[in-house]
């Protein structure tokens, strides 16, 4: 069962719980998701804690229900803590502080991503500033636990994780992207040279529970467990972002040595199996442009939408 949309928290370890938001309107089409975690104190005595608002609406059509249905007053949420400052992740911030009081910490290098505002899915999302500017490295408490805030770069320059020693638990936002998802089809990493570097550092650390933002391919799970699915998880990691300008010069050429973006994003995403289009792969593949100019992939100068084979 996706339970996607329910408010129904899931509760993946004692006192952490999962409560997933729609990725994207045609959600039933698609197999992803946008989670965001509930901690709790396992011994009922810390105020509780929050990973992540999502959409401008989900505190109070997911968030607040799945307190409620926990015991919890939303007065009893003390700290909202953003993995990266993109919209999926942060749009119902001020709309969670309003309804809890609590206070938005972040990393310093995505705060700046906090001053957006507008409107989506028919709701307003407002900028703000955080109360709080994580570090890394630095430890945090939060709902009875010690965190370590983990620095993850490459997906944005300042996605962090929470890493929890003693049980190895690390809930590490969309940093760890794997083969990306139904949505996405490609991984989103501006700076994949920090990403390779991040992932070698993420291995060292011996994680026994992964906790991703996403159902990210392969293994599509938000609860990667024990140590050995970790390390096959981020394997794929590693083999996805090693292979990327392989691939695209395959499709390329498939394609007779130049294609849109668009008509390679869906070559892309075919070759990788995926046997519909994905609403986000032509988004993402345009993020790596410089980096497969600069690699020698695909000839530079050319007008944004055209894609030629060095």
């Amino acid at each position: 069962m996706r339970n996607v949309g329910t408010g129904i928290p899931v509760e993946l370890l004692p006192g952490i719980y999962e409560v997933r938001a729609s990725s994207d309107s045609p959600t039933e089409k698609y197999f992803a998701w946008i989670s965001a975690f509930i901690l709790t104190d396992p011994r009922g005595k810390e105020p509780v804690a929050v990973v992540d608002s999502g959409w401008p609406q989900t505190p109070r059509t997911l968030l607040i229900p799945a307190l409620a249905s926990l015991g919890f007053d939303p007065s009893r949420v003390a700290t909202l803590v953003n993995t990266h400052s993109h919209p999926d992740h942060i749009q119902g911030n001020t709309a969670l502080r309003a309804l809890t009081g609590c206070q938005i910490w972040i990393s310093d290098a995505d705060a700046q991503g906090l001053q957006a505002s507008g409107e989506n899915y028919g709701q307003a999302f407002h900028a703000h500033e955080p109360d709080r500017h994580l570090h890394s490295h630095e430890t945090v408490d939060l709902a009875g636990r010690q965190w370590e805030v983990i620095p993850l770069p490459g997906h944005s320059a300042g996605s962090i994780g929470l890493f929890n020693h003693h049980e190895r638990i690390l809930i590490c936002g969309d940093a760890l992207q794997a083969e990306s998802h139904d949505v996405a089809g490609l991984a989103m990493l501006p700076d994949r040279q920090a990403y390779r570097a991040m992932l070698d550092r993420v291995a060292n650390l011996g994680v026994r529970h992964l906790i991703p933002s996403h159902p990210f391919e392969p293994l599509r799970s938000t609860h990667l467990t024990p140590e050995t699915e970790v390390t096959r998880y981020l394997d794929s990691c590693r083999r996805n972002v090693d292979e990327f300008e392989m691939q695209v010069h395959a499709a390329l050429h498939a394609l007779g040595g130049s294609a849109s973006t668009t008509a390679l994003a869906e070559r892309l995403c075919l070759d990788r199996g995926i046997g519909r289009p994905c609403p986000l792969a032509g988004f993402a593949l345009s993020i790596d442009r410089s980096h497969l100019e600069r690699v020698g992939t695909i000839r530079s100068g050319d007008p944004g939408d055209v894609w030629h084979l060095a």
